[in-house]
């Protein structure tokens, strides 16, 4: 039935407003703000310089998380909910960044840690060959997916996961 209360097949079209256009510019809305673009552009390109002396503290703390769990087994847990935020960070970071190899790097170790046996504690050695994995493709600056070399990195950290996680 048409709005007017007449069923003689007449209708009204009613066009909602488009919201998303008036935010971004259409129809009297103030346009995006180049500036604000260009600054953000400015702030990725300033952190990607930075990524490599971000991921440097957060190997040298995996280092140490895996030294404190060779010291003290029994804080398993806890080292792991440390390791697991920092692969993640790291994972989720190389990507944005162009450094897919530590991304995967990262996502093995998150594997890893997931998931070993509750009844078993971490091992600090397969955490170590995940952080010095991460140190060589940071200390080379390798972009990418490491060509060749970089896909066996990973195939072999995933079979030490696979071993490690039965």
């Amino acid at each position: 039935m048409a709005e007017n209360g007449h069923s003689n097949g007449a209708y009204q079209l009613i066009t909602p407003p488009n919201l998303l256009k008036v935010k971004v510019g259409g129809q009297g809305g103030k346009g995006i703000d180049i500036e604000a673009i260009h600054q953000a552009s400015s702030a990725i390109a300033y952190m990607a310089d930075e990524f490599g002396d971000r991921v440097a503290l957060e190997i040298a703390m995996l280092m140490k998380l895996s030294h404190d769990l060779d010291n003290d087994p029994s804080r398993s847990e806890k080292i792991g909910a440390k390791v697991l935020r920092i692969a993640r960070d790291v994972a989720g970071q190389g990507e944005t960044f162009g450094y897919n190899l530590i991304s995967k790097v990262g996502e093995s170790m998150s594997r890893y840690v997931e998931n070993v046996k509750k009844s078993e504690p971490l091992n600090g050695d397969v955490l170590r060959a995940h952080a010095d994995a991460m140190r060589a493709v940071i200390k080379n600056k390798v972009k990418g997916d490491g060509g060749q070399v970089g896909i066996e990195l990973v195939e072999s950290l995933e079979q030490l996961v696979d071993r490690m996680t039965r």
